[in-house]
């Protein structure tokens, strides 16, 4: 009876859809004292074919409203049906559940869309993109996507209007690859963002990242036991992974070996070590050699041919840093001071990147460029996370204010390096972003495991491949090498060859960091990458432009050029254009073989 009861309704959705109209939204307006209001909002036709566009003006914001919520027709689905969701960070799922909701307050990309047999959307917000969340609710198997606009906690009037576009996708594009290819237009005409063949007629350092497999090295840190305010007297001593010689060391080897092009980062080569003293650099780290060691092995390493590149960090400063001001701290709309976790320097506090951009970087660019650091430099954290706002009444920002002196950052690092790293994938500052460490760590980290949840697709990389090179998960960091996996999202693929295949399936760039280096056979295992990596590398040059599945766990990644990847995760041979694809291996065909 009960199946009869879900059947009959998913059978009055799918009757009601022939009313639905690609021109209209719901807008529900939520107020702070508890009331709300519903309007049906005919959206603007815009000139680019099969697109409408809602706008909210800010003016018509007033301050009693709490939040803003945007229902589309077409973005909503039944049990049952085919098709699927899509989230701005790749998560996507099938119609198969009774109940469930996803609310995602990170913003990696502004963008989702759904596939049903009513028609394929994606939507670009495009005004507030950093205050809104992506909700997915489902009751009584009826699925329902929309943005959600946090008005009450922007800390702000609303700066801008609120604009989120919607564009049918039709014929081949009506899929996740058309989605995606929607929105890197976007980001392409608008000037955002350029690719990388391009980007390297300036920066050759960019061409050699693109190239390289990339080695981090952590040399120190603190173990810090709960300490939140350090001070000389009680401040943990700095525990010593590797020295500068040790790190030359690990160079000559690889070399030795026969790796021709690394990116090497110091990684806790700062004052106190890795997140020790931020936002103090120098002096660098005396227990590990100090400055004259590291000017040492910045010249060896270039010398052997490798390009040499650091990581710092901005969002951190501790109270235990000799250039610690209380004032450059980022304040909350409630008066108080923005903090984190207890980590190896204590209590973190979030300082205003207008303050950053302002009074710190340059100075450390300048110390760290003369000590020869030449390479795509690593901010960690930045492009993981929305960007914050700050309150402070002397250096106000918006959360669109913090992305831009983000992006001032970058371009800084640029201009100092030759190139911006950074942690993750969110693309505030895909305009000054040239590689990410990993563009997801799903499912134990940065968004965590939910049921409504079927797989992770490389949106992202549909997007960003040719534009910012990429490491594709955090479990494919050291993704040939076997050894202990402290690290929740690590664990997620412990199977060497399910890592080896979802960075090939996903065009990654090979990413080295939590293994001994004082091990042979890892070393021989990044010399493994590097070889593998020799016939790849050119892809990094190239859009990806498709992404299907050809049979079950068989994969298909088109490049722009015309190059085919099928990765076979399966325990038979799969056969493609003549060719055999062997069991959980891939093959790569290039244009015109």
């Amino acid at each position: 009876m009960k199946k009869l009861i879900c059947m009959f309704a998913a059978l009055i959705f799918l009757d009601a859809s022939v009313l639905w109209a690609f021109n209209t939204v719901t807008v529900n307006t939520k107020y702070k004292d508890g009331t709300q209001d519903t309007k049906i909002v005919e959206m603007q036709k815009r000139k680019v074919r099969d697109s409408w566009r809602l706008r909210i003006p800010k003016e018509s914001i007033g301050e009693n409203v709490s939040s803003i919520e945007v229902h589309y027709d077409y973005a909503k689905a039944s049990k049952g049906e085919a098709g699927y969701f899509v989230m701005g960070d790749g998560r996507s799922g099938g119609f198969n559940s009774d109940s469930g909701s996803i609310n995602e307050r990170r913003c990696v990309m502004p963008i989702f869309g759904m596939k049903t047999p009513r028609g394929t959307f994606v939507a670009i917000v495009k005004g507030l993109k950093y205050e809104y969340s992506t909700v997915v609710n489902v009751n009584n198997g009826i699925y329902n996507m929309f943005p959600r606009f946090l008005i009450k906690y922007i800390g702000f009037p609303p700066y801008e209007d609120i604009v989120v576009d919607f564009y049918k996708l039709t014929g081949e594009n009506a899929n996740y690859a058309g989605m995606a290819k929607k929105y890197r237009k976007y980001q392409l005409d608008r000037g955002e963002v350029k690719p990388i063949r391009e980007r390297i007629k300036e920066r050759p350092q960019l061409a050699y990242t693109a190239e390289s497999v990339f080695v981090r090295i952590k040399h120190a840190n603190k173990h810090n036991k709960g300490i939140e305010h350090q001070t000389p007297e009680n401040e943990p001593k700095v525990a010593v992974s590797y020295t500068f010689d040790q790190f030359m060391d690990v160079m000559r080897n690889l070399k030795a070996l026969g790796v021709d092009k690394a990116e090497m980062c110091f990684v806790g080569f700062n004052s106190g070590g890795f997140d020790g003293r931020f936002p103090d650099i120098f002096p660098i780290e005396p227990s590990i050699g100090g400055e004259e060691k590291m000017r040492e092995a910045v010249k060896l390493g270039k010398e052997l041919g490798y390009q040499m590149t650091c990581h710092v960090c901005n969002t951190d400063f501790y109270t235990v840093a000799k250039r610690w001001n209380e004032d450059d701290i980022a304040v909350m709309p409630n008066g108080k001071k923005r903090t984190g976790g207890v980590l190896a320097g204590g209590r973190v506090y979030n300082p205003c990147f207008k303050q950053v951009y302002e009074k710190y970087v340059e100075e450390d660019y300048k110390g760290l460029s003369d000590i020869g650091i030449k390479g795509t430099f690593h901010i960690d954290v930045t492009s993981c996370i929305v960007p914050y706002s700050c309150n402070h009444p002397s250096h106000p920002c918006t959360r669109q204010e913090t992305a831009d002196y983000m992006n001032k950052i970058g371009e800084l690092a640029r201009k100092y390096f030759g190139g911006f790293g950074s942690e993750g994938p969110c693309d505030h500052v895909a305009k000054s972003l040239d590689y990410a460490l990993y563009a997801s760590a799903y499912p134990s980290w940065v968004g965590g495991k939910n049921p409504l949840v079927e797989k992770v697709l490389p949106l992202w990389q549909l997007v960003y491949h040719g534009i910012i090179v990429s490491n594709p998960f955090y479990y494919t960091i050291d993704y040939n090498i076997d050894g202990p996996r402290t690290f929740s999202p690590y664990n997620y693929i412990s199977d060497i060859t399910l890592r080896h295949l979802k960075l090939v399936e996903y065009g990654g760039r090979p990413t080295f960091y939590f293994q001994s280096y004082r091990d042979p056979k890892n070393l021989a295992k990044i010399k493994e990458a590097h070889d593998e990596y020799k016939q790849l590398s050119y892809l990094q040059y190239e859009f990806m432009d498709d992404h299907r599945e050809l049979s079950p766990d068989v994969f298909l990644t088109v490049y722009s050029d015309g190059s085919e990847i099928v990765t076979n995760y399966t325990d038979k041979a799969f056969q493609y254009k003549g060719a055999t694809v062997n069991p959980m291996d891939y093959k790569l065909f290039k244009p015109g073989n």
